[in-house]
């Protein structure tokens, strides 16, 4: 008998991509467990019409609420999937492969490939070409709890397939985004950050772009790289300005 398994989101007003990411999880899911922590659209009724079980939690931070879900979830294997996240075709062969052949003793999680798509084009370079999450877990293993970016530090065995990251919305949506992300990495980063200088708010921000486009290629994704390596110019240089306000 294959083994059961369960699928874990978090949500937050992601009414326009959700059913997209949950069609796509019907095939392997045994269970879909969504912690929302208060969306304002209808994330919570499209999820409720794919049979999944709703908790609500206030955001403390990402790996925290994370971990959180997964204690709520019934089956020894759990599949940790973002709303913005859709299974391929293999991937989903690939998972149902592991149901039907994984052993009681195996404990190692599992990763696979994400391929990121930014204003409806796939990029496939820009630093996003080789992005492996680890996401396919057993029951007893956790997130670190970060902010965010929160990650398994477990050694992952790799399949086959990939999940398709849609994650900008609007230049609005992806501002607001990064802002938010630079606020919670300021928590993070700040006891272990000396003195902000312009290293921080000028040559690191520039060599991340540069890493993105040049050394990553993005020169290769034309216009969409140069623009994506921007914002990744942003979002280093938001977070020490974070860091310089939390300060104050």
């Amino acid at each position: 008998m294959p083994t059961k398994l369960s699928v874990l989101y978090l949500s937050y007003n992601e009414a326009d991509i959700i059913a997209q990411s949950l069609a796509s999880v019907q095939a392997i899911a045994d269970e879909i467990i969504l912690i929302d922590s208060g969306s304002k659209d209808s994330t919570v009724d499209i999820a409720e019409k794919y049979d999944a079980l709703v908790f609500y939690k206030s955001l403390e931070n990402w790996g925290h609420q994370r971990n959180w879900g997964l204690r709520k979830c019934q089956y020894h294997w759990i599949l940790v999937i973002d709303c913005d996240e859709v299974l391929t075709d293999q991937l989903i062969q690939s998972i149902r492969h592991f149901k039907r052949n994984v052993t009681e003793t195996d404990q190692m999680p599992r990763a696979f490939k994400r391929v990121h798509y930014f204003k409806g084009q796939k990029m496939k370079f820009s630093g996003l070409q080789r992005d492996l999450i680890t996401r396919l877990l057993p029951t007893g293993m956790l997130f670190n709890e970060l902010m965010v970016h929160e990650k398994i530090l477990d050694q992952a065995v790799l399949i086959e397939g990939s999940v398709e990251h849609y994650s900008y919305k609007s230049k609005e949506h992806w501002r607001d985004k990064f802002q938010q992300y630079a606020k919670r990495q300021a928590i993070d980063y700040d006891a272990k950050t000396g003195e902000i200088t312009a290293w921080h708010t000028t040559i690191k921000p520039s060599y991340r772009f540069f890493k993105h486009y040049v050394v990553k290629g993005g020169i290769f994704d034309g216009v969409l790289g140069l623009e994506y390596s921007l914002w990744m110019f942003r979002a280093v240089k938001w977070r020490y300005d974070e860091i310089k306000k939390l300060r104050a």
